[in-house]
């Protein structure tokens, strides 16, 4: 027995050698960790604003209910009294309250209402704590595509709210705490607090009451022609601030209503006959062609094995270039296009940023589709010339215009004028540089020929009284998922687009209105002609920008359109 017992003595002598000497540390980084826990605090997102300091998205603190399974005695009870409190199924509870995890969500974001009621139900083991929740003054619906939302963890997954997370989210803090086995906090303990950091306020370069007329009298044109949807934007050319971005379509039910979706920089489409401004422009630009050079145009032009033809039958007639761009001839623009080569024309459509991001830097931006230059075949230089078998988004479109409107000058858009820190501090945001596209020459003769588009050619419609609108239409067909531009029955769909800016002696504003698949009136001039007229008055007013003095007298250059040629009448039957 002594042996044994010494034997004994022995082995826990080296077991207690070993757990206080050598391993001592081990030991007491478990006992801390099973008597301390970390404690997340969450940061204060910070609030967006329009360009006027007017909130779009704020937080504001509401209940969150939580429970520690370990400490309800009851589960089925406990399930069975918050079931009606918290309107959620009782089973659901149930299963949430007997997990063996020391945390389990029961409502997130829930009203004062409901918190308090629970909290009276005073449960062991169901606590509520104070977070933050999203909040857009104005409606959840408004601007939605553009400010976009955040998860249940305050997290941006959409928008400018993700775009900026890492600015708005700021960064959360933590707080270590010592705990008894039953869960309660040791006063006394070991305890750490790292203070969260709030997130920077934005401001926009959006103006609340454009971006709300914008999607307002975009929803009623919508309605009006009978389209599936449609994009607005308006823009200030010098500055690439972006005033209003508006996209609509149609709910489940087939009403008009803002998308969250921002179609205007996601979507791609044929944009038509408003392309033929960067090819006109180009042949200005390299100086092969003035606005009032002429040149023979007929209705119809056969190039290779494809046939283009304009509008109406006509015959052959004299146009100036001019005349060619505001009566949007096809032909006309063709010879032009042929005049300026395939290599100029896409290396224009790629200054003017058509094919690449615009640099806005927006989550899910299309870059659009221009296929290289090796690839074209011999009629890809007429078809892109009129807007058919290229994709734009509606943002890189108006980039073309408010490139002119800027003589000549391409500047980045931006939706976010400034940033601020919680320490009222500005941050520096990253801003793309401007480039020269054309020459101010050029830019001020192609804004001479779309005021002449506007006054009488096919943007008439989208005149405002006593301003210059200088803008160009474009109807372009679109491909079906058959991947023809005609369905089985001969009928095609089409995109109605107006872009331009205002006033024309001195651009303060720019605009791009697109209607995607109009049925009562399919063509531009009647569709996106006058939703741009009432937007482009609506934003003179609002912004108070008079009228210009020295406001462009055009003497009439157009003329009556020409008379169409006579069917040919059939020839004779032979006599008996």
């Amino acid at each position: 027995m002594a042996v044994v017992f010494a034997l004994l003595a022995v082995g826990l002598g080296i077991r207690l050698a070993d757990l206080q000497l050598f391993r001592s540390d081990a030991f007491v980084e478990y006992g801390q960790q099973q008597r301390t826990r970390t404690v997340k605090l969450t940061a204060d997102r910070g609030q967006i604003y329009d360009r006027n300091g007017v909130e779009l998205a704020l937080s504001v603190p509401q209940w969150t209910i939580w429970a520690d399974p370990s400490q309800v005695e009851d589960p089925a009870a406990a399930a069975a009294a918050l079931a009606p409190v918290l309107d959620m199924d009782e089973n659901r509870l149930f299963r949430l309250l007997s997990e063996p995890d020391q945390h389990a969500y029961l409502a997130r974001i829930a009203p004062d209402g409901v918190a308090q009621s629970a909290a009276e139900l005073d449960i062991e083991g169901v606590f509520r704590v104070e977070e933050s929740a999203r909040f857009n003054p104005a409606g959840s619906r408004l601007g939605r595509a553009v400010v976009g939302i955040v998860d249940v963890d305050q997290a941006g997954i959409s928008g400018i709210e993700y775009q900026y997370d890492e600015y708005l989210g700021g960064i959360p803090g933590e707080m270590v705490l010592e705990s008894s086995q039953d869960g309660r906090t040791i006063p006394t303990g070991a305890r750490h607090i790292r203070p969260a950091q709030p997130g920077a306020d934005l401001y926009l370069t959006i103006d609340r009451s454009l971006q709300f007329e914008a999607e307002q009298a975009l929803k009623r044109q919508i309605e009006e022609v009978d389209a599936s949807g449609g994009s607005v934007i308006i823009m200030v050319p010098d500055t690439g601030e972006i005033l209003a971005m508006a996209s609509v379509g149609r709910d489940q039910a087939g009403n008009p209503v803002s998308l969250s979706e921002n179609r205007a920089v996601t979507w791609a489409f044929e944009p038509g006959s408003v392309m033929k401004s960067v090819v006109l422009s180009g042949v200005i630009e390299e100086g092969l062609g003035a606005p009032h050079h002429v040149r023979e145009v007929n209705h119809r032009l056969q190039l290779y094995d494809q046939e283009f033809t304009d509008h109406s039958e006509y015959g052959t007639v004299l146009y100036s270039m001019e005349e060619i761009l505001a009566r949007s001839s096809n032909t006309g623009t063709v010879e032009w296009a042929l005049v300026l080569g395939a290599t100029r024309l896409a290396a224009y459509m790629s200054r003017y940023g058509l094919g690449s991001a615009t640099g806005l830097g927006f989550k899910g931006e299309s870059s659009g589709l221009i296929p290289q230059l090796l690839s074209w075949s011999g009629t890809d230089v007429a078809s892109f010339a009129l807007g058919q078998g290229i994709l734009a988004t509606p943002l890189q479109v108006l980039m073309v215009y408010n490139t002119l409107a800027n003589g000549g000058v391409r500047v980045p858009p931006t939706l976010v004028r400034s940033a601020v820190g919680a320490d009222g501090r500005e941050i520096l945001l990253e801003r793309g540089e401007p480039a020269r596209v054309v020459s101010e020459s050029t830019a001020a003769q192609m804004t001479q020929m779309l005021v002449t588009v506007a006054r009488e050619g096919t943007g008439r419609n989208a005149q405002v009284e006593g301003y210059s609108i200088a803008g160009k239409t474009g109807t372009g067909q679109k491909v079906l998922t058959s991947g023809s531009y005609e369905d089985s029955e001969g009928f095609s769909r089409y995109t109605a687009t107006f872009a331009g800016f205002y006033p024309a002696e001195d651009p303060q504003l720019s605009m791009i209105v697109v209607i995607d698949e109009p049925v009562t009136n399919f063509y531009a001039s009647q569709s996106a002609a006058p939703l741009f007229a009432e937007l482009a008055k609506h934003s003179l007013q609002r912004l108070r920008i008079a009228p210009p003095v020295d406001y462009i007298t055009v003497v009439p250059k157009l003329g009556p359109a020409p008379t169409p040629e006579p069917a040919s009448a059939p020839e004779p039957e032979p006599g008996p």
